[in-house]
């Protein structure tokens, strides 16, 4: 699909600032040709700044255009927060350059249940979603892409009256949502090589899916002896899921 300039593109300014959050600019951005945008919604007892220093010196940050944003709390509330991502999804359009068809959102933990809590309240302006260790708050929503991470034995996702360690909780809205088979096939997808030995990637494609539709059921140890972090095979997994849909 070509690229959609945002109205800032007709600004033509290289530096802008958003509401509620920080931008991080990728390599060569001069504000008068259209990039794609993410916006990164960080875990429970974060801020702006957690995963733009996860993110902000690899090929993530390079390529995309990011919004590290920040919730009013400790950690992310749909009635708390929403208008602060519409105030910052507003800034970027009107005074940054991006792609409106490469509106991308990423999130951890509580910042994943962000995205999730905006799908089920009929949020659209996210063309592909990449939770990591998120949980169920509705049954569907409109299809979206998604790469979505979850541990194989994730204690956060264990406890408060959640039982979902594995995520096969987690992943059934996403596939239901996308209208796709109960078939997975081993994905495609580059998990570069900076793991150890034993870590498992365990990513899946769905089948028949009205979107593109992975599920990475890891066994990273991060974040403590959980598999609830980050995994370490993210960023090459996140560059090749979200290359696919350049122009």
């Amino acid at each position: 699909m070509a690229a959609d300039p945002s109205p800032g593109c007709a600004a033509g300014s290289d530096t802008f600032t958003v509401p509620n959050g920080q931008v991080g600019f990728p390599d060569g951005y001069d504000g008068s040709t259209p990039v794609p945008v993410m916006f990164a919604f960080h875990g429970a007892g974060g801020n702006e700044g957690s995963l733009r220093g996860l993110w902000e010196n690899t090929p993530i940050g390079e390529k995309y255009l990011m919004i590290y944003l920040k919730s009013a709390g400790s950690g992310w509330d749909h009635n708390a927060d929403r208008s602060r991502v519409e105030e910052s999804l507003a800034a970027v359009l009107d005074d940054g350059c991006v792609d409106q068809n490469r509106v991308f959102a990423a999130g951890h933990s509580s910042g994943a249940q962000m995205i999730v809590q905006l799908l089920c309240n009929d949020f659209s302006e996210f063309d592909a979603v990449i939770p990591v260790a998120s949980s169920v708050y509705c049954q569907g929503w409109d299809p979206v892409p998604v790469l979505n991470f979850h541990g194989l034995d994730d204690e956060e996702r264990c406890a408060y009256g959640l039982d979902d360690c594995d995520g096969r909780k987690d992943i059934v809205p996403y596939y239901t949502s996308n209208e796709c088979e109960d078939v997975r096939v081993d994905s495609d997808l580059d998990v570069g090589s900076s793991c150890s030995g034993d870590i498992d990637p365990g990513c899946v494609e769905f089948q028949g899916c009205s979107e593109p539709t992975f599920f990475c059921n890891h066994n990273d140890p991060q974040y403590g002896t959980s598999n609830h972090g980050v995994p370490c095979f993210a960023t090459p997994a996140i560059m090749d899921f979200l290359g696919r849909f350049d122009p």
